[in-house]
C-alpha cells in the first residue's frame, strides 16, 4: 500500500513509515506492529503524539490515519 500525502497534510517529521504504522490497528484503535522493523516508526508516532504510551491511537493519530487510509 502506498500512502501519498503533501507536506501540509502531515505533522512535522511524519513520514510514510509512521503513517503505515497508524493504519495497523484494531477496531478499538490499538496499534500493532506487523514486524520488528516497524518499532522505530512506532516510537516516532508516540513522540509525535499520534499514538499514546498505552498503544492506542490518540485523537490526532486517528484523524490522520483516517485521512490516509
Amino acid at each position: 500500500m502506498s500512502i501519498v500525502a503533501t507536506a501540509g497534510d502531515l505533522p512535522l517529521d511524519c513520514d510514510d513509515a509512521v503513517l503505515r504504522v497508524l493504519t495497523h490497528r484494531f477496531g478499538d484503535g490499538l496499534v500493532y506492529l506487523q514486524d520488528a522493523g516497524e518499532r522505530h516508526a512506532y516510537r516516532r508516532a508516540i513522540a509525535l503524539g499520534l499514538v499514546g504510551h498505552d498503544g492506542y491511537l490518540t485523537p490526532a493519530g486517528r484523524a490522520l490515519a483516517n485521512r490516509f487510509q
